[in-house]
């Protein structure tokens, strides 16, 4: 019997994953994992909250708002403006991608949850749906999204994850929101796979702003992708191969598919950033702050004359010394390690407006000097840094960081997530880490439980309620 070609088993792979991910009911995730699902949810609203008052967010929204249908899906904003279900997700998700403090995957370059959550959501608040189809289709278009990046990566970033992958995780977080049948439903997402749009990975290191509407963008393809699907346009199972092997030549690791589907949740892969920045420059900001623990006399950098850093191959592409928008700064590891030493952290503070034009900054990015490392570590090392101040009297202090936190392998606490997500969202919605943090207790309960009917409508208007001590 002859073997199967690669692109059949592609094909075949698709339509297993597919026919597995449509059975699954939420009794079939497990605790832990609705729970990693409610963090990751919670976590992009927040992400959300904290740019509503950039000003490309705001005037973006406002055009929105101006232009748009009425309707009842929220954008995530203190006024908690609505609009139909499509116009209410390109607001969130322009806004979630914007400060990079929204959930990435940590197995592959993919941020599953900013492609999926947007349009999700928005339906399921319009349509009010129950909060136990939330978070089964919120795990499963999550688990299919990262999937398909796992599956086909670039040894080269060529084009950027979020518009090779946008479109493919709007459709799944619809198909499963409305329950497609698995025929649709893997038709729907082939589809989707070729929708991609042209992002070159190059625009976010070079700070072009539009590299944060890519999420959004692929919103209106998968919706599309969708209602071709209905209409009979439809593709391929071995679509996305061809796509993403044989035309953009991925690496192409077949297995990981279907690969201990039910026991390794994807979801439990991601990472969450305390740092607002890319994640390939968190390890190094962690180095920079165990050096400054150690030596917090060297904190404003007045007396160090040289960052030395050795990275890991994607650190190396954020080498921009003077970027010139505040996503330039955030893909910019000179910024990254000049900013974190003159503030001593990697927050928000370090890649805005005001740390870009510090001339602290500014001298000391132009004194990082990178080079990569000498052997590329398996994961969870992949994203390594060694990095070593040189004082101006040639004193040398060194640390390593092999794996930032965040991650499966370094997680943050709980209590250290709700409070990230507390800091960014209670002045605009109050209510969020009250009413995340009941959902996430709520999972551990029995599906027949009658919380699980409650809306998201609910939630979300939970989220925008005053806390009982801010009314007093």
């Amino acid at each position: 019997m002859n073997q199967p070609t690669l692109r059949e088993s592609a094909g075949r792979g698709v339509q297993n994953l597919i026919d597995w991910a449509v059975q699954q009911e939420l009794s079939d995730i497990p605790t832990e994992v609705r729970q990693q699902t409610v963090m990751v949810i919670a976590d992009d609203l927040a992400a959300m909250f904290s740019a509503e008052n950039e000003p490309q967010v705001a005037a973006s929204q406002a055009m929105l708002l101006a232009n748009g249908l009425a309707g009842q899906a929220s954008v995530f904003r203190r006024d908690r403006a609505k609009l139909a279900p499509l116009q209410a997700a390109l607001a969130n998700a322009l806004a979630a991608s914007w400060n990079e403090l929204d959930e990435g995957y940590r197995k592959a370059v993919c941020h599953a949850g900013l492609y999926t959550l947007p349009i999700l959501l928005a339906i399921a608040e319009s349509e009010k749906m129950a909060v136990s189809e939330v978070l089964r289709a919120s795990t499963l278009a999550y688990e299919v999204t990262a999937r398909f990046a796992k599956t086909w990566k670039f040894s080269s970033l060529t084009i950027h994850p979020h518009a090779l992958f946008n479109a493919v995780g709007a459709a799944a977080a619809v198909g499963f929101l409305r329950r497609l049948p698995s025929t649709q439903m893997c038709q729907a997402i082939c589809n989707a796979s070729t929708l991609g749009v042209v992002g070159p990975y190059n625009q976010a290191v070079r700070g072009a702003l539009i590299r944060n509407a890519w999420a959004a963008a692929g919103i209106f393809n998968g919706l599309q992708a969708i209602d071709w699907a209905k209409a009979g346009v439809t593709s391929l199972s071995e679509t996305p191969h061809d796509v993403y092997h044989e035309t953009l030549h991925s690496e192409a690791h077949i297995e990981e598919l279907t690969k201990d589907l039910g026991t390794d949740w994807a979801v439990s892969s991601g990472y969450h950033k305390i740092n607002a920045c890319c994640q390939y420059a968190h390890s190094s900001i962690e180095a920079m702050r165990e050096i400054l623990d150690k030596h917090p006399e060297l904190e404003g950098g007045t007396g160090v004359a040289q960052i030395e850093l050795q990275t890991h191959a994607l650190g190396m592409t954020l080498n921009d010394t003077q970027p010139v928008t505040t996503l330039g700064a955030k893909f910019s590891m000179p910024h990254a390690l000049a900013a974190s030493l003159v503030y001593g952290h990697g927050g928000a503070e370090a890649f805005s407006t005001q740390a870009m034009q510090d001339e602290r900054v500014a001298r000391m990015r132009q004194s990082v000097a990178m080079r990569l490392v000498d052997e590329e570590l398996p994961w969870p090392h992949d994203r390594p840094a060694f990095v070593t101040l040189v004082t101006q009297a040639g004193q040398r202090y060194s640390a390593t960081c092999l794996s930032a936190r965040g991650g499966p392998d370094r997680p943050f606490s709980d209590d250290e997530l709700w409070q990230k997500i507390e800091a960014l969202s209670r002045t605009s919605a109050p209510g969020l880490t009250r009413a995340m943090r009941a959902l996430h207790a709520m999972c551990a309960k029995s599906i027949n439980d009658t919380e699980w009917a409650s809306t998201w409508h609910a939630v979300v208007d939970q989220m925008f309620q005053p806390s009982a001590e801010s009314a007093l």
